[in-house]
């Protein structure tokens, strides 16, 4: 495996599935809407989960700060196409 840079990932990855962990704990599992160069992140059809796995909500959209974030996942057809267009 190749590291590449997250922001070009992110970037590939709008209007595609994202799960992403908040350093309080936190995961939304959503649609990745929009980035910017902060990684400031807004998702729309979200799930959110209480940092202990017992509770759930369903969020339409939301605003994740990029310095809260902890990691983020994205489909492996996001990276693939993130290397098919660095070539």
């Amino acid at each position: 495996l190749r590291a590449m840079l997250p922001l070009s990932l992110l970037k590939t990855a709008i209007n595609t599935p994202i799960l992403v962990e908040l350093k309080t704990g936190q995961t939304y599992n959503g649609t990745l809407h929009s980035i910017d160069s902060w990684m400031n992140m807004n998702l729309t059809s979200c799930v959110l989960t209480s940092a202990d796995g017992s509770e759930f909500w369903e969020v339409e959209s939301v605003y994740l700060r990029g310095s809260g974030i902890k990691y983020f996942r994205v489909q492996e057809e996001v990276g693939e196409r993130v290397k098919a267009e660095e070539r």
